[in-house]
């Protein structure tokens, strides 16, 4: 509750309410009701969502009464933005649909209210909202906690995606999921990074086989799993809504995929790619993304990490060998044959660095698994290799 309550005529503390709904005549309803009920004060009303949110950041209400479906922003999708905003305000959905039932309590509604409108079940929505008021005090002290912890050193929250999937505050457990679309969309907005995502784009993403309509109720409930799983660990406001599009709040979130690409992106500005400075990029390369889930709409990105994690071993190998330091040259090729078992080139760097140490029972026990892994394929070791082979144990 902010600092918006204040005392009626009788002394009672007055609530501030703020309606929307595109119809007049359920506007005029609902004030009426309100009026009857007292301890209600409407402080505004409005027709559709783009409006409401102009009137909403002056008026400041203590409650808003929200219609769900209505032209051009639903109440869902305004329920989105305000949340976004101001995670504190209680919203009473009243509408004449309850198929939103769900969607709207998983968004964190106080209420949901079928049409037509009855006066004792309104009247029982508002006595919840003055227990919530009286639980909440004057406001003030909240404003000022708020306050301070917009200046004090904020905790960060780290996701994993390379490897083994972790989603947490550091050094606290995994984030729980209630649905594993809830990981799947926090996964989504992770990988695009300070990318603002259209919510008709993730919807075709996640939900590609389901009617639009239904996709969307499903949309807005992840995100409010979302928002309440970050709230209770202490990190309310990190899913973003602005301008119909989603995105995290990164300056609060560590994500493993976007910290990898930067350093890859500095390696490739770099004149000279120095040995300690892949090895830093490769540390946060701890395997596939994903490797647990089946995301299509994350394949080719999959690929292409993948690709360059591989590309950027390989100069590794190859730099190490040029610095005669091959102990760190086949520690690096070996890594190769474990992530990618068929890239032959590895087994070549393998070969050389220990050809270099003086090692070739080990350069024959590389060539005999490449072997073994080609044979899979129903292939045999390219004339490089082959010719490799002959130079160490033939002096060819």
């Amino acid at each position: 509750m902010t600092q918006s309550l204040r005392k009626g005529r009788e002394g009672e503390m007055m609530i501030k309410a703020f309606l929307v709904d595109d119809e007049e005549h359920a506007l005029n309803i609902l004030e009426i009701f309100l009026g009857q009920i007292g301890g209600i004060e409407v402080i505004g009303r409005s027709n559709n969502g783009f409006d409401a949110i102009s009137q909403l950041g002056t008026l400041r209400p203590d409650i808003l009464f929200l219609d769900i479906e209505m032209p051009e922003m639903s109440g869902l999708e305004l329920a989105d933005i305000i949340y976004g905003s101001n995670g504190e305000l209680p919203i009473i959905f009243v509408t004449a649909y309850d198929q939103y039932a769900i969607a709207a309590f998983e968004q964190g509604a106080m209420d949901y209210i079928l049409k037509p409108l009855e006066i004792e079940r309104l009247a029982k929505a508002i006595a919840r909202v003055d227990r919530r008021a009286n639980l909440s005090g004057t406001g003030e002290l909240e404003e000022g906690a708020s306050e301070e912890l917009s200046t004090a050193d904020l905790p960060r929250f780290t996701i994993q995606m390379l490897g083994t999937f972790y989603a947490g505050a550091r050094g606290e457990p995994s984030m729980k999921w209630r649905i594993s679309k809830e990981k799947e969309m926090l996964s989504y907005l992770a990988l695009k990074g300070e990318g603002r995502v259209h919510r008709d784009l993730i919807i075709e993403d996640l939900w590609p086989d389901e009617t639009y309509h239904k996709a969307k109720i499903y949309m807005h409930t992840c995100v409010s799993l979302l928002r309440k799983s970050f709230k209770k660990l202490g990190f309310d406001g990190v899913v973003k809504y602005e301008n119909e599009r989603y995105f995290l709040d990164l300056e609060r979130i560590d994500i493993d995929v976007l910290r990898y690409k930067q350093l890859i992106k500095n390696l490739k500005n770099s004149a000279y790619a120095e040995p300690a400075k892949i090895e830093e990029a490769l540390a946060v390369y701890q395997g596939m993304m994903f490797k647990d889930e089946d995301y299509v709409w994350a394949e080719q990105e999959i690929e292409l990490l993948e690709k360059s994690a591989v590309e950027w071993q390989i100069t590794l190998a190859k730099t190490y060998l040029g610095l005669q330091e091959y102990e760190k040259a086949v520690k690096t090729a070996e890594l190769i044959m474990a992530y990618s078992p068929y890239f032959e080139e590895a087994y070549r760097l393998g070969m050389e660095g220990y050809q270099k140490l003086g090692r070739n029972d080990q350069v024959l026990l590389v060539y005999q698994k490449l072997c073994l892994k080609l044979e899979e394929l129903d292939i045999k070791p390219s004339a490089m290799t082959k010719v490799l082979y002959d130079e160490i144990f033939l002096g060819a």
